[in-house]
């Protein structure tokens, strides 16, 4: 469009008349051009769209059609499966119905034989009726009842009167032969225990019960087992030595005994029932009924009392296998000594073949191979030619000799299951670490060990470690030689943990402390014998030598009294003196009670005193030696005390170095922690989204979905100490191995609490519920206290808790609560009452508020949660739970973080895939919808 400007020039150029040229039906014509134009473009542009919109369809079309045709395709590909699937599943069913008209057939002819059998036998017992009713026919009815008349068997029924007067016969000679012995309970109970082994071993006695034995097993309907027992007379006849003298025989009753002496009691009383029906005047009767009684009682006796002997075999040859191979240890300590060959070798040899005899007769080729696996590690332990070891015992899981743990572990697997709310209380802070088997010689002479103990055999820690770990390990190998099954971390952790921690002798079983008694006795007697006869060249020098050790490792070495320690006790000069006779033992004596009284404890003085009324020279030695003992366990714990607060500094950095390494080596992994926390980690996650339903972005979830790491772990710990299931070492996380004795005592107390608050509740409510009682504050006390008491006790019955808590209660109450109350009391004792499952959370949020604040809840709190009976135990409890929780926590919080993170990412890549796909079926479904429109 032109300007004004240039209008007006045009006007001025061309004139008007020009202008005038132009009229309106031109201007009309021009806008008719211009629209005419229009219409052609919009035209256009609409042929244009009409062509794209109709090749879009065209390829729309094409490619459903090519859809249409591969589901066409996998629809038939899908059909062909279903009908060859179809089709062998018809096969199948056309074989099993093949193999069932199979059986029916099978069966139905047993069935025919068995019909068939019936009916002949019916047959063959209605033609020996007809037989007997032709001979009563000929009989005259006047002679039918004459009581001198019999109506004679069949052959059948003569045959079968005829065998059983011959086994009445045989039996009742056999039966006659025994009881001339005259041996019975009451009998046996009379005579003394020695007349009764001169009784039972009578060959005679031995002949006459193997026949009776062997009789009542042929007459009787039973043909099954008789061939399986060995020493059947000897079995048998022990059992009067069990039931009579139970003492003398059952030294140690367990469950395995008192199972024994049980059926012992049984067998031997169902054979005198059977023996007196047999000997009433019923002649060719047998008694089948008793007899069987006493069979079956017989066999349980005989499988009862084979299970007691394998389980005191296999004791026995544990100890003799660590027997052998603390003799090994022996030789490999004192081989390197110039004397060794001669002193040593030969007497160590004939020990050790001693031993593999009887562990050959014990076990046999089995027992052999477990012995030869301990020597194969033992070997691995000992120093290789480069003098550096092959194996650190000084490990997180806790185990400082793998051979005498396998012993341990072979010896209480025989043993009955605990029951699960009787928390067994500990003779030791950390028995099941500590207890070993017996040694039986020590190494500086063949004097008996009173205390398990050896050193450390840790490495020391390489130039790489920080400080901190050479130094704790010099502490520990300063605390001396009393820890035994110990390693240093260990020891430390146990220092950390328990305040109360003292080093304490192992404990050992009956027949441990039995044999290692008779050994001392053996080797004090010997040595008494020689006294009397003035060799004291034999014995002197030995001992005095292992005194003069003790000693020295008793004071510290650069003291005066080491020096005249050395110079007193030279035993070479000793050896000449005492080949001489001129050696004055006494004055020796003397000047080692006098050093021991300048180093000892207080407590030790009065039984050093004691000696100087001693007269006997071997018993002065063997009280020696156990003081000594006794003092070198006082100085170590004297050490764990004074080096506690040194080692809470550098225990946290020693115990996380060595478990970092150990799973460097691949001697652990976090499999079990990770299986421990993912469940804690899935609980509060749901927590979490229960309380955003509608998933509203916080800020507090910005990072680690908004979890507390600390809580997840406390919530953890809590959770795993009061599960159902008992912990031991399979199922506890690799983080606390070292606790899990610990965890599991801690388990015990939690349920033992549960319980007696459970029980105090259940009290209380039926004391409520009387008109005419008034509880008394005072008694409740003391009922809790005698309940614990009684949950101590492996012994305890239901009946047990029921009597205390009925004393309690009115003595006025009726029998249907008396019965309420034991069924209350029994449901508590199994768990599954609603009370107890909630009280145990009650209390576990109790423990997790004390892990989460510091703080033990106060007594309004305990109150509404119905636990303030107990919250003295409770709080013990706690406190326990919690410096174990934070120290652990402290240690393993670096692997504790990682474990919960790696969870959460795994957690937040699952839900990103699956928001993925939910987008990715919300796509589809717009443009599915698009297309339909």
């Amino acid at each position: 469009m032109k300007s004004k400007k240039s209008f007006s020039s045009y006007r001025q150029s061309h004139g008007d008349e020009k202008l005038l040229q132009y009229g309106p039906y031109d201007a009309q014509i021009k806008r008719e051009a211009i629209l005419e134009q229009r219409r052609l473009k919009l035209a256009r542009q609409y042929l244009h769209v009409k062509d794209v919109l109709i090749k879009q369809h065209q390829r729309a079309l094409r490619d459903s059609s090519a859809k249409r045709s591969h589901i066409q395709q996998t629809l038939r590909l899908a059909e062909k499966n279903r009908n060859t699937i179809l089709q062998r599943l018809v096969e199948q069913c056309a074989q099993e119905v093949a193999r069932c008209k199979e059986v029916a057939r099978q069966q139905q002819l047993k069935n025919q034989e068995e019909i068939d059998r019936r009916r002949a036998n019916l047959e063959r017992r209605q033609r020996a009726t007809a037989a007997r009713r032709a001979k009563l026919l000929t009989v005259p009815k006047s002679r039918i009842f004459s009581n001198e008349t019999a109506i004679p068997p069949t052959r059948e029924e003569a045959a079968v009167i005829i065998q059983n007067h011959w086994r009445y016969r045989q039996l009742s000679k056999v039966i006659k032969t025994y009881r001339s012995f005259g041996i019975s309970v009451h009998v046996t109970e009379n005579l003394s225990f020695q007349d009764t082994v001169r009784l039972l071993q009578k060959p005679a006695v031995i002949q006459a019960t193997g026949k009776l034995l062997q009789k009542a097993r042929k007459v009787s309907p039973l043909t099954c087992g008789a061939n399986r027992y060995k020493n059947l007379s000897r079995v048998f006849l022990s059992a009067y030595m069990i039931v009579s003298h139970t003492n003398e025989i059952l030294a140690d009753i367990g469950h395995f005994e008192r199972k024994l002496l049980t059926s012992a009691k049984v067998m031997l009383r169902e054979l005198e029932h059977w023996l007196n029906e047999f000997s009433n005047d019923e002649p060719n009767k047998i008694h089948v009924n008793h007899l069987l009684s006493f069979l079956s009682a017989w066999d349980t006796y005989y499988n009862d009392f084979d299970n007691w002997k394998s389980k005191d075999s296999e004791k026995l040859a544990s100890n003799l296998i660590a027997h052998y191979v603390e003799l090994e240890k022996l030789w490999n300590t004192v081989k390197t000594q110039a004397n060794a060959e001669t002193e040593w070798r030969m007497n160590i040899v004939q020990q050790q073949e001693e031993i593999k005899s009887k562990i050959r007769n014990l076990g046999g080729d089995e027992t052999i191979s477990r012995l030869e696996r301990c020597l194969r590690r033992l070997k691995e332990k000992l120093p290789n030619e480069g003098g550096d070891e092959t194996d650190t015992t000084d490990s997180v899981t806790g185990v400082n000799n793998e051979q005498e743990a396998e012993l341990i572990k072979e010896q209480e697997s025989n043993t009955p299951p605990r029951q699960k709310f009787v928390p067994s209380p500990l003779v030791t802070k950390v028995s099941n670490l500590t207890q070993n088997s017996s040694e039986l010689m020590s190494k500086s002479s063949s004097t008996t060990s009173y205390f398990a103990v050896s050193p450390s055999t840790s490495p020391l820690s390489s130039p790489l470690e920080p400080s901190t770990n050479t130094d704790l390990h010099r502490i520990m190998q300063s605390l001396g030689h009393d820890c035994d099954g110990l390693t240093n971390e260990q020891l430390a952790h146990e220092i950390i943990i328990d305040p109360e921690f003292e080093l304490q002798p192992p404990k050992r079983t009956e027949l441990e402390e039995r044999v290692r008694s008779m050994a001392t006795k053996a080797f004090f007697d010997s040595a008494r014998a020689d006294f009397e006869k003035g060799k004291y060249d034999v014995w002197i020098p030995n001992l005095l030598s292992d005194i003069k050790q003790r000693l020295v490792d008793l004071v510290p070495p650069t003291s005066p009294l080491q020096s005249s320690i050395n110079e007193i006790l030279d035993i070479d000069l000793i050896k000449q003196q005492t080949k001489v006779g001129v050696y004055n033992i006494r004055n020796c004596i003397v000047y080692i009670t006098n050093t021991m009284l300048q180093i000892c404890a207080p407590v030790r003085d009065e039984q050093i005193q004691e000696l100087k009324n001693v007269t006997d020279l071997a018993e002065i030695f063997k009280r020696i030696l156990e003081i000594l003992d006794q003092m070198r366990l006082d100085l170590a714990n004297y050490r764990v005390k004074a080096f506690r607060s040194y080692l809470k500094e550098h225990a946290v950095d020693y115990e996380r170095r060595k478990f970092e390494l150990a799973l460097k080596s691949n001697r652990l992994t976090l499999d079990r922690t990770r299986t421990w926390l993912t469940p804690t980690i899935d609980s509060f996650l749901r927590t979490v989204a229960e309380r955003n339903p509608e998933n509203v972005y916080l800020p507090q979830h910005k990072h680690n979905h908004g979890i507390k790491f600390d809580q997840v772990y406390n919530e953890a710990l809590v959770s795993f100490i009061f599960q159902q299931s008992i912990i031991d070492k399979n199922s506890c996380p690799e983080t606390f191995l070292l606790d899990v004795e610990r965890l599991w005592n801690f388990q015990n107390e939690g349920q033992a609490i549960t319980i007696v608050a459970a029980l105090l509740m259940l009290t209380k409510n039926v004391a409520t519920n009387q008109a005419n009682f008034s509880s008394d504050d005072d008694n409740l006390p003391k009922l809790k206290d005698t309940l614990f008491v009684l949950l101590l006790d492996g012994d305890t019955t239901i009946d047990n808790l029921t009597a205390e808590i009925l004393n309690y209660l009115p003595s006025s109450l009726s029998s249907e609560t008396q019965s309420l109350v034991k069924s209350m009391v029994s449901k508590t004792l199994s768990q599954s009452d609603k009370v107890f499952s909630l009280l145990s959370r009650r209390i576990q949020g109790v423990v997790k508020q004390h892990l989460q604040t510091g703080q033990f809840p106060k007594k309004e709190t305990l109150a509404q949660y119905g636990v303030l009976t107990v919250a003295k135990e409770l709080e013990q409890l706690s406190k326990k739970i919690c410096v174990l929780g934070r120290y652990n926590r402290e240690v393993y919080a670096s692997w504790y973080d990682t474990v919960i993170k790696e969870h959460l990412s795994e957690i937040k890549e699952a839900n990103k895939k699956k928001k993925q796909a939910a987008k990715g079926k919300l796509s589809m479904k717009v443009i599915d919808d698009k297309r339909k429109e």
